[in-house]
């Protein structure tokens, strides 16, 4: 009655529970599907990302490289003429037309600036110690290697970007600082390249400088909150002796389709979630039933149904492992055979029942003493078997099997009844008395027959165990 009253409660309970469970399937599925279409957004916006930087670093390349020219001229020849400056520099910006302007000042003195126009209050600057250019001049001279500063409100309008060169005047003896090449660059045009502006993009931005000659983490262009949004995106652009750092954040949401999607799989997912659920439900449990059984089985096949102590098959494997780790680590391998004396007496006086209970009394004493580096092994009747690794010297092997022999001589109570038996233990050492278990058992055993005629409840060794222990 009390089986079948408690069938209602257990529906009750049950469906329920998987109801919930399918209901958070479901959900975990939404979440998922979700959380892929917010990575391809993301990977969608890594790539126009990456596209806005490819086009940055390709136009300033582009306009920085272009000037190679007039510095090698100049390098090479430690002057230039006004109206070959002209020319040069003319033909430059048409191919260009980020260049603003080019200005060479030899020893850090602007002396020429084209185009003039526009430009005339240039003439005559000292870089090198002016307000705000000062500082790029001179980590240029000190590295002795271009540089790029800025962005800066130019005093001709708009806002750019500086390139500085160094020219060195090169000889067989020495090299000689000339003075340096200034472009100042288009930041607004390089931004309207790269793509920045587009509005398909979908995307918050701002920039900001990491090194370089101003202070780092200057934001120069966007919002500064784009910086600090967790999901922003981050990439970096090389300019030259330092790098800038882009942020990135989605403007808009998953697109209405994937949102409708994800609902859709929500509401349509109710009566194949509770299927699939059921489904995985039964085979998780005939798994664990399996499992189980495995477990049972192994544990019935590789220990003894009396006593719970390992048996003669998973000795073998321990055995096995034993002597790996011993040779591995030269340690010492000792099997004791232990055999109960006065044992006989219980089973013939007070039945097999009386002297199982016995017998499992004894095993717990037997798990209690040995260390947990040992095995113990019941192999049958009253006989058990001790593998000791790591021991060494004969005084270990004695301490651990006299603290056997009073594991067994203390008195056993089973109901009423009182006992008290002994033990004779017979020692065999690998590999100086057997290289394989059947050789240790026999000799341990042989051993074990010694100590019972010399009079039981004693210890009797195959061989000499010093030299054993002295190899």
């Amino acid at each position: 009655m009390k089986s079948l009253s408690s069938t209602p409660l257990l529906r009750r309970i049950l469906a329920p529970a998987l109801g919930v469970l399918v209901a958070l399937i479901f959900f975990m599925m939404a979440s998922l599907y979700q959380q892929t279409l917010e990575e391809q957004q993301r990977a969608v916006q890594i790539e126009r990302v990456a596209e806005i930087r490819a086009n940055i670093e390709g136009a300033f390349n582009g306009a920085t490289n272009l000037t190679a020219g007039l510095i090698a001229f100049v390098s090479s020849t430690g002057e230039i003429s006004q109206d070959f400056f002209n020319q040069l520099s003319e033909s430059l910006i048409a191919q260009n037309h980020l260049i603003r302007n080019i200005t060479l000042a030899p020893g850090n003195i602007i002396r020429y600036v084209y185009p003039l126009a526009g430009n005339e209050a240039a003439l005559g600057l000292d870089l090198l110690n002016h307000p705000t250019q000062g500082e790029a001049t001179k980590v240029m001279i000190e590295t002795g290697k271009p540089v790029l500063a800025g962005p800066y409100n130019l005093v001709q309008g708009g806002v750019g970007v500086i390139h500085r060169v160094p020219i060195f005047l090169k000889d067989e003896a020495d090299v000689t600082y000339w003075g340096l090449m200034s472009t100042p660059i288009d930041f607004t045009a390089l931004l309207e390249l790269s793509g920045i502006h587009d509005p398909k993009l979908d995307l918050s931005l701002a920039m900001r400088s990491v090194e370089g000659t101003g202070t780092d983490g200057v934001i120069f262009w966007g919002d500064e909150k784009v910086f600090s949004h967790p999901n922003a995106l981050h990439t970096y652009i090389s300019v030259l002796n330092g790098k800038w750092e882009i942020a990135a954040i989605a403007e808009g949401d998953i697109p209405v389709s994937g949102q409708r999607l994800i609902l859709s799989v929500k509401l349509m997912g109710g009566i194949f979630a509770l299927l699939t659920a059921f489904m995985i439900w039964q085979l998780l449990r005939m798994n664990e039933r399996l499992h189980a059984s495995q477990l049972q089985y192994r544990q019935l096949a590789q220990h003894d149904s009396l006593t719970g102590l390992p048996n003669r098959i998973l000795l073998s494997d321990r055995f096995e492992q034993a002597v790996s780790r011993a040779e591995r680590n030269r340690e010492n391998l000792v099997l004791l055979y232990m055999d109960l004396d006065g044992f006989k007496r219980i089973n013939d006086d007070h039945g097999h029942q009386t002297g199982d209970l016995a017998l499992a009394e004894i095993a717990k004493r037997f798990r209690n003493t040995i260390r947990s580096s040992d095995s113990v092994i019941r192999m049958g009747g009253d006989e058990f078997i001790v593998l000791l690794e790591n021991v060494h010297n004969v005084d270990a092997v004695l301490s651990i099997s006299d603290k056997l022999l009073k594991s067994v001589s203390e008195t056993i109570k089973i109901n009423s009844l009182e006992f008290n038996l002994g033990m004779s233990i017979g020692v065999a050492c690998f590999p100086n008395d057997g290289l394989t278990l059947d050789q240790l058992i026999t000799a341990a055993d042989h051993a074990m027959y010694q100590a019972k005629t010399a009079g039981k409840n004693q210890i009797s060794w195959s061989s000499d165990p010093n030299i054993y222990f002295a190899r």
